[in-house]
Formats: C-alpha cells, structure tokens, sequence
C-alpha cells in the first residue's frame, strides 16, 4: 500500500467510498471530459525514447489516449493514489506494454531524478496539501528543460458542469455553500496568478496558463444524466451536509432534471465549461 503521510485526508478520500464511486462512473465521466481530454493532448511532440508520467491518472482513460497516440516504443507512466482507480486502469491498458502503473502520493513520491521528458495531469493536481513542495518534486523528476502540462478548472461561475448542479441544490435548502478557495480540491488552481506563482516558487520555467473555453458534453439521457450529478461534485457535498431526505433528494433530482432536459439538443447534452491548459517548463 501506497504512504499518505503527507496526504493522509485525500489518501483516505480516493481509496473509499468516493474513490469507488469514481470507479463506478468512470465511462460516464470520460465522455463528458473526452474534449478536455484531446486539448490536454494537443501538440506533445513526443519521439521514440519518451518517457511520460500520467499524474493522477484515474481510470487511465487519458493514460489509454496517450499511448493509442504515442510511439509504441515511449514509456508512459501512470501515477495516483487510488488503488481502486488504478487496478481498473491497469486492467483498461493492459493490451499496452510500454504502460505501467504507481500507486503514490506525487507531493511525496521518491522519483527518479531527471529521468523524464513530459508530465501530463488531466486534473489531478490539485489536490496537494503542500502545492509548492508537490511541484518542487515533479520538477525533480524532469529532464532539464522537461515539460510539465496540465488542466485545471477555471472558476466555479465559469464552469456551467459543477455550477448548475450546485444552484438545483441550493433551491431546496438553507444549507449555506461556502466557497472551497485554494483548499485542496477540483478549484484549487482556479485563481491563475496564484497558479503562475506556486509554479515559479517550485522553480518551473516559461509558465504559460492558457484560459480556454471549451464543453463538458455527453449523449446521456437527461434521467441518466441527472442520476449522475446527484452523485458527484459539490451539490451532493450540499445535500450530505443538508442531511437530505429521500423526499427532498427527489425535489433536487427534478431539478436536475430539468435542466439537463433544457441542455439537450440533437441528442446531445452540453455544459458550458472554462479550463486552463498550463505548460511549463524545468
């Protein structure tokens, strides 16, 4: 087993209830992020030798789209600290030999030093107790002048997949929502100046941070839909801190319902969605 010393809470997070979860709705998930997925992917000039490391690599379904793209020859590494993802993406990539997988925490994870060219994350790393540190050792395990890129999520308003889900909730309850600011979580980078200078204090070279517009989409129905969003995300946080009964859940699931039956047109269901694709360098 993987040591969360320095990230006891997120170890605890992702190997439990929430990282089956996660588990559980991994294809429905993919899909709605396929487009974020392809502009992560844009543009890696990788050659033969490369060596990649996939950071919190989940499922591996971006771990999977990098190596259908690569040289068979490149090495791909994914990395995160749930168990249950990580054993469902070895089982999705196992057709690919030039992938292997570790179960760590990046903030705390011996790596090799300056043994690798590119380092992805697909929005798993913004979940570090200490951001500067964790940056400080990937930046160790890149080649001089190595590349590190990444996305994460602009702010909550600018984010329609984790914004309308949340007000269906606040409709049925006195619950307060309170803004998770630069805690660990999915809006943890979602202040680009602040992002630009915990990449500088971990010494990242030529940091761009490029704000991106783009959609979170799915061909769901708007009941399978709904079913999903009562499941992830901070509306059910709301709803669990509410104490929500089965009653009121199903007021918030016609909620739910009704907007992703406004979003859906030529069988598509599309959130408008804001990311920023960030590159640097070591």
């Amino acid at each position: 087993m993987a040591d969360f010393g320095e990230n006891p809470d997120q170890g605890k997070f992702w190997n439990e209830a929430s990282g089956l979860s996660w588990v559980e709705n991994d294809r429905l998930m993919s899909e709605r992020l396929e487009t974020i997925s392809q502009l992560l992917l844009e543009n890696l000039d990788l050659h033969p030798s490369s060596k990649i490391l996939d950071i919190g690599c989940g499922g591996g379904t971006t771990t999977l789209a990098l190596a259908k793209g690569a040289p068979p020859s490149v090495q791909i590494t994914g990395l995160d600290i749930s168990k249950p993802l990580l054993d469902l993406a070895a089982q999705k990539c196992a057709e690919h030999k030039n992938i292997n997988f570790v179960l760590a925490d990046a903030q705390a994870h011996r790596f090799a030093v300056q043994k690798l060219d590119t380092v992805i994350s697909r929005f798993g790393v913004m979940f570090f107790e200490n951001p500067v540190k964790a940056f400080q050792n990937i930046k160790s395990a890149l080649r001089v002048a190595g590349r590190l890129r990444f996305v994460c999520w602009a702010p909550l308003e600018e984010n329609e997949f984790f914004y309308a889900p949340l007000q269906a909730v606040l409709q049925h309850t006195d619950q307060p929502f309170i803004a998770p600011g630069r805690a660990p979580g999915p809006l943890a980078f979602s202040d680009a100046a602040y992002l630009r200078g915990l990449l500088e204090e971990a010494g990242f070279q030529q940091v761009e941070i490029a704000k991106t517009p783009t959609e979170v989409t799915t061909k769901d129905s708007p009941e399978e839909d709904a079913k999903l969003l009562m499941q992830i995300g901070f509306a059910t946080r709301i709803m669990t801190a509410a104490e929500m009964g089965e009653a009121e859940r199903a007021e918030v699931f016609r909620s739910m319902l009704a907007q992703s039956a406004a979003r859906q047109k030529d069988g598509k269901i599309s959130y408008g969605a804001t990311v920023y694709i960030v590159t640097a360098h070591a």
